[in-house]
């Protein structure tokens, strides 16, 4: 028990502390190994990885500043979820209460993990689990049970408290709440490919555009993966299938190769 009480006093960050502190690291770490020509990088992000890449792009191009990356490709990210048909509207009620009670972290690991067997088992109580993951028969069930029972962790209430933020008017916000991501984003001048899936339920191709569609237009490539005949992809499919390695890694392989200046 105190190990645990432990682990949840040092659970204390949010968006921004990645944004500001963590980006910043790792871009420095794989500039010193790879040494760039250019002294740029190319960046991939998946989900919060895309939002981040956004957020950063917007408070570079607010501050007039470098942001160091040549070409950014994003998979299911958004700044802004409000008009869409996000399925994580879903756990907005549960937000204000965890705020109100002071609730450190939130062990979604845990209960992603606990919850698997009845999604995956009959009577399928919790059958609406798995779509929010995976579409069907894009993951080997093995992989499936191994992304779902050791791919997630605890995280803290502070950062989904501020991710929340996304499904509000204006889209997310600093944690001061007074910088809005979104706004600034027409200001950045380094290419984006953004990827969607079409049959992802957390970060649907409506949530995708609707940050697209604020990058000028010479600038932004937006591509959907998946189509009536099939394959489709949800959420962890656009990096995790088999089809992804066949269909979307050569895209994103593609992009980057082209604004490769190093």
């Amino acid at each position: 028990m105190q190990k645990q009480l432990d682990l949840i006093s040092k659970y204390d960050w949010d968006f921004d502390n990645y944004l500001e502190e963590d980006v910043p690291a790792a871009m420095e770490y794989i500039k010193d190994k790879s040494e760039p020509k250019d002294g740029k990088l190319l960046a991939i992000g998946h989900s919060m990885g895309g939002i981040l890449l956004y957020a950063m792009l917007s408070r570079c191009g607010y501050e007039g500043k470098d942001s160091g990356l040549a070409a950014v490709t994003t998979l299911a990210s958004s700044l802004d979820y409000m008009s869409s048909r996000s399925s994580l509207k879903l756990l907005l009620p549960l937000a204000d209460p965890a705020q109100v009670l002071n609730v450190p972290v939130i062990p979604i690991g845990t209960l992603l993990a606990a919850a698997h067997p009845f999604a995956a088992n009959p009577p399928y109580l919790l059958s609406w689990l798995s779509p929010q993951i995976s579409a069907p028969d894009m993951l080997q069930p093995k992989l499936f049970e191994k992304l779902v029972t050791e791919n997630f962790e605890t995280v803290p209430a502070k950062l989904l408290l501020q991710l929340a933020t996304a499904f509000e008017e204006g889209g997310l916000r600093d944690r001061s709440g007074t910088f809005f991501y979104k706004n600034h984003l027409s200001k950045s001048n380094v290419p984006v490919l953004a990827i969607a899936g079409d049959q992802d339920l957390i970060c649907p191709p409506d949530a995708v555009y609707e940050t697209v569609k604020l990058i000028r237009e010479p600038l932004v490539t937006y591509k959907v993966f998946g189509g009536p005949g099939g394959p489709h992809f949800a959420h962890y499919d656009i990096v995790g299938a088999q089809r992804a390695v066949d269909l979307v890694y050569p895209c994103i392989i593609e992009f980057l190769n082209h604004h490769d200046a190093a």
